[in-house]
């Protein structure tokens, strides 16, 4: 379901929180907004660690620097490849030390110092997408950069190459993870093990790792992101300004009830006062009526009540206009569910001298 539709009524989800003497129970309801166009810049870090041979990474980031060339001047890798074609069958090569530049469908780079560096037909690297990269040595390196959501374009009957982000220690198994994806309900998963690609026979028993690209058949057409899906009403995340909202929204693709947190993380990015106005029902006072909930600027947790099987909620996200601050700023959401599931969602705020302090 996309976040700019109307949704129909489901159950709501409850939040219950003390305001003087009166306890007033408020749930989220669901609405519809338009949607907004601005380039988000939020900003998170991801650590990659690399062992002496092939590695497959899923760069969730933009690296700050796009030319293989310069961003790897001081680190110790010599070729990365990024398939940028569907795969058929069986044909992706089960040992990257092939010849990459000669496989249909690769994007190779080479260190400007091997022999081979004219073969180069990679020449910019970007968050989202899934590399090979062939170390010379063990290393650990660090990318921080503008942050790129895992929505894979999943290529009907063939391979994709993927990855997405997951908690680390805590991570779901593959089968946990893909199971309520009809097209991913299988074990045709490799992961690469040793500089060879070998299928997960068992993704019940196996953990999914974070910053690790594999491949995964897809059986017809999916559009599937996890089994919470996490949806803005835009693909740059989510855009506040002035007193309209901009809705997140959460739904339970499982088959089993999953409970689930947003973070509002400033490390390194701004500090967003944002609130939430929801309809609410106050039980002293029978009678429907507009709360404002407010998340201060800075970093904050807020737990969300179990979602059921099927179940979605939206989350009207607005700007605190007497606490923002004037023009643009950029920070994340980081949602976490127990399952071991990690997205993230760019926050872009703007406000200007023209909109009014006083609005809640």
């Amino acid at each position: 379901m996309n976040a700019r539709e109307t949704c129909e009524e489901i159950t709501p989800t409850m939040l219950g929180w003390k305001k003087g003497s009166a306890s007033i129970l408020v749930f989220l309801v669901l609405c519809s907004a338009a949607s907004h166009r601005l380039q988000a810049q939020p900003v998170r870090t991801q650590t990659v660690a690399l062992e002496t041979g092939w590695n497959a990474v899923y760069l969730e980031v933009d690296p700050p620097v796009a030319d293989p060339a310069v961003f790897f001047a001081d680190v110790p890798v010599d070729i990365v490849a990024s398939h940028i074609a569907p795969v058929r069958g069986r044909q992706f090569v089960r040992n990257p030390s092939a010849d990459l530049h000669l496989v249909y469908g690769w994007s190779v780079w080479y260190a400007p110092a091997r022999e081979d560096a004219m073969l180069t037909t990679l020449y910019a690297l970007q968050g989202g997408f899934g590399y090979l990269m062939h170390a010379k040595t063990n290393v650990t390196f660090e990318v921080t950069g503008e942050v790129q959501t895992a929505n894979p374009k999943w290529t009907p009957d063939a391979f994709s190459f993927v990855g997405f982000p997951v908690q680390s220690p805590g991570a779901p198994t593959f089968s946990a993870f893909f199971q309520p994806s009809r097209a991913h309900r299988h074990n045709r998963i490799y992961r690469l093990v040793e500089g060879t690609w070998r299928q997960v026979t068992h993704p019940e028993d196996v953990e999914m790792r974070a910053g690790e690209a594999f491949w995964i058949y897809t059986e017809g057409r999916s559009d599937y992101r996890g089994p919470l899906e996490v949806r803005s009403e835009s693909a740059l995340g989510v855009f506040l300004s002035g007193g309209s909202s901009s809705d997140l929204v959460f739904r339970n693709r499982a088959a089993h009830p999953i409970t689930f947190s947003v973070e509002h993380v400033v490390d390194g990015n701004d500090d967003i006062p944002m609130a939430v106005e929801v309809p609410a029902y106050d039980q002293e006072a029978p009678g429907f009526r507009r709360v404002t909930h407010t998340f201060e600027a800075g970093g904050w947790t807020q737990p969300f009540p179990t979602l059921e099987a099927g179940q979605g909620i939206r989350l009207p996200l607005r700007l605190h206009l007497p606490a923002a601050s004037d023009g643009e700023q950029f920070s994340l959401l980081r949602i976490t569910c127990d399952m071991g599931t990690l997205v993230y969602v760019p926050v872009t705020a703007l406000r200007d001298e023209l909109q009014t302090t006083g609005a809640p």
